[in-house]
């Protein structure tokens, strides 16, 4: 394993260590690792649902009427607590 030395500001280093505290870390290094993990994750992620959506083919037009139907489902949505 290697070793990375890295700088922090102050505010970052607190949140740091509040995260150990709390348990959700054992380490710094733990927890420097699960972000570059999740990160990496997340980027994969993107990529897969670029190529869908490029794959996907022509996008069609939305028109007035969808965007009153996507408000409506976007509210009722929010009002049941979705």
């Amino acid at each position: 394993m290697n070793t990375l030395p890295i700088n922090l500001p102050e505010n970052l280093t607190t949140y740091l260590q509040t995260q150990i505290e709390s348990g959700h870390y054992a380490t710094p290094s733990d927890y420097i690792q699960a972000l570059i993990q999740a990160d990496r994750d997340r980027q994969t992620r993107l990529e897969t649902l670029a190529l869908e959506g490029i794959q996907s083919g022509s996008a069609t037009p939305i028109t007035p009427d969808d965007w009153t139907q996507i408000r409506a489902t976007v509210r009722q949505n929010l009002s049941q607590g979705n």
